[in-house]
């Protein structure tokens, strides 16, 4: 077991097919904490690599948290060169807006991953996978995110595997897709 799974508590055997965020929100009578996995594919390769951290967190005062992760990780998602206090602060942020939102519940995972489409369009696809009684996510249905200002603003539509995309839009998760596109992965 690696430092970061034993700060965590947790060990994925789950891996995606590409470069994103899985998020998780455990909550037990010794400790609460969202899981975080940095999923990062590099161009031209076949796996993908893993950084797992956990923010923890005090569900009676918001305040109150604490990201681990192992030191020697890779956590740098602030394209500046070095690992350092941005990069901490945009993985808190993400973490936080996790906690904060309604809509997912914590039976449930999201994996958040930036899906290229077109110079007008930014696309984030937020699949949600269900955690309850799996050893293994499996996956639920899924959302685009879509923005046409860069970040600004986003509209947000949930898309059933059997029944295609809805004309619904499902508030409450801007704040974490807004924190997402910040990451450099």
């Amino acid at each position: 077991m690696t430092c970061a799974q034993q700060q965590t508590g947790i060990r994925i055997m789950w891996k995606p097919a590409s470069t994103g965020v899985f998020l998780q929100r455990i909550e037990t009578p010794e400790s609460n904490r969202i899981i975080l996995n940095i999923f990062r594919k590099p161009i031209n390769e076949t796996h993908v690599t893993a950084t797992v951290m956990a923010l923890h967190f005090n569900p009676n005062n918001p305040e109150d948290y604490t990201l681990h992760f192992d030191p020697w990780s890779d956590i740098n998602v602030v394209p500046d060169g070095s690992i350092d206090e941005k990069d901490t602060n945009a993985l808190t942020r993400l973490a936080l807006d996790f906690r904060d939102q309604t809509e997912i519940s914590s039976d449930f995972g999201v994996f958040l991953a930036a899906i290229s489409v077109d110079d007008e369009r930014l696309l984030v696809r937020i699949e949600v996978l269900d955690l309850e009684d799996n050893e293994q996510p499996e996956f639920d249905y899924f959302l685009n995110a879509t923005s046409r200002d860069e970040g600004e603003n986003f509209t947000i539509k949930r898309v059933n595997p059997h029944s295609g995309p809805t004309d619904e839009e499902t508030p409450g998760l801007e704040n974490l897709t807004k924190a997402f596109i910040k990451l450099k992965l």
